[in-house]
């Protein structure tokens, strides 16, 4: 069998149009390979992160006989309707969206298409899509409802994520911050929202003020984060936020100076800035499931609509020990059994709390 070929394509900013490079240094893709292999178009939104990357290197792995384009929308949403046109004009054996927008640009939502989708008899797989039912992609959770439409659910579900919160230490307050333009945090929110009377908690909420393009206004951590803490929330929880996650440096050290723990569904904020804790699936795990699936599709034939919404069968459990030694949280017996354990060194020093404090005592 022939190894994968990948087409990694990004749009360039130039008038020229579009430009090739393959950053994961996999042998050119002729016309030749390409008739004679299947074809995977995929689109990301912001870059070929761990999901993608775990998806290429399964197929690669596998050696199956299987061409890889990879469209980057650069966060731009305006990019979409494009690599629309171009999946259908292409025609390829699936196409693969990941995250909410993507999705809903490329396959549509049931309130519009019903059981079909945009891209007509185009079968795709969907990954990194906080909840797809809530966004309309999906009718439930078990299948898509939707002829040509599978994919992978890949987030851990609020109310595990609170037990294990609550495992740490107590958590009566939650509070949120994230963009009203992001569906994601706002289907999220809610979800924490419907689950306040089961397990006794209340959801306190600010959100960034935003510009005309719907982005939020820079240099607003600090004071949203002593918002919070005046209402005393126990702890600040990122669910769904690819701006959080975007800013996650300048979003922990925020709530590390104001004393709040930061709880996390991205491992990354955990491993790469200063959240406490997070409850999370890898993304290079989803994105190795994702091509399972994928595979089964293209090269065993099977329908996207038969096929169950795949998960993984457990989840990782982070915490940041350098964290949790600055905010004299340390995690009790049962939760070290199963977590993992990093010592980020990158722990803000108390001088610079301090200082942090300063800047949020002057903007209340």
């Amino acid at each position: 069998m022939k190894a994968l070929s990948l087409v990694w394509l990004f749009l360039a900013s130039s008038a020229l149009g579009f430009s090739f490079e393959n950053p994961h240094q996999i042998k050119e893709t002729s016309a030749s390979t390409l008739d004679a292999n299947k074809l995977i178009y995929m689109v990301v939104w912001r870059g070929c992160e761990q999901a993608c990357q775990g998806f290429l290197a399964h197929i690669e792995a596998k050696q199956w006989p299987v061409d890889v384009i990879v469209r980057d929308a650069e966060r731009d949403k305006s990019k979409l309707d494009m690599f629309l046109n171009e999946a259908r004009q292409l025609q390829p054996d699936l196409v693969v969206t990941w995250g909410t927008s993507v999705s809903k640009a490329l396959i549509g939502g049931i309130p519009q298409m019903g059981s079909t989708s945009k891209l007509g008899d185009i079968p795709a797989l969907f990954m990194i899509v906080a909840d797809p039912v809530g966004a309309g992609i999906t009718s439930s959770g078990e299948y898509s409802g939707r002829t040509m439409v599978t994919g992978i659910r890949n987030r851990i579900d609020e109310a595990v994520q609170i037990r294990v919160m609550r495992e740490y230490f107590p958590v009566q307050k939650i509070g949120v911050l994230y963009a009203k333009s992001e569906l994601n945090s706002i289907l999220n929110t809610q979800k924490l929202q419907s689950l306040e009377r089961e397990l006794q908690f209340e959801t306190v909420i600010e959100t960034y003020q935003l510009d005309e393009n719907g982005t939020p206004l820079p240099n607003q951590f600090h004071d949203k984060m002593a918002r919070l803490a005046q209402q005393g929330v126990d702890v600040i929880y990122v669910g769904s936020s690819s701006y959080n996650l975007l800013h996650r440096e300048d979003f922990t050290r925020a709530a590390l100076a104001n004393q709040l723990p930061v709880a996390s569904a991205y491992d990354s904020m955990v491993t790469d800035s200063n959240a406490l804790i997070s409850v999370s699936n890898k993304y290079f795990r989803v994105g190795q499931l994702a091509a399972n699936q994928a595979g089964r599709i293209v090269l065993d034939g099977l329908v996207p609509g038969d096929m169950p919404i795949a998960e993984l069968a457990s989840y990782s459990i982070t915490i940041n020990m350098a964290v949790a030694r600055e905010m004299a949280l340390y995690p009790p017996i049962q939760l070290l059994r199963f977590a993992e354990l990093i010592n980020r060194n990158k722990s803000i020093s108390s001088s610079t709390i301090g200082e942090l404090n300063d800047v949020n005592r002057k903007v209340q």
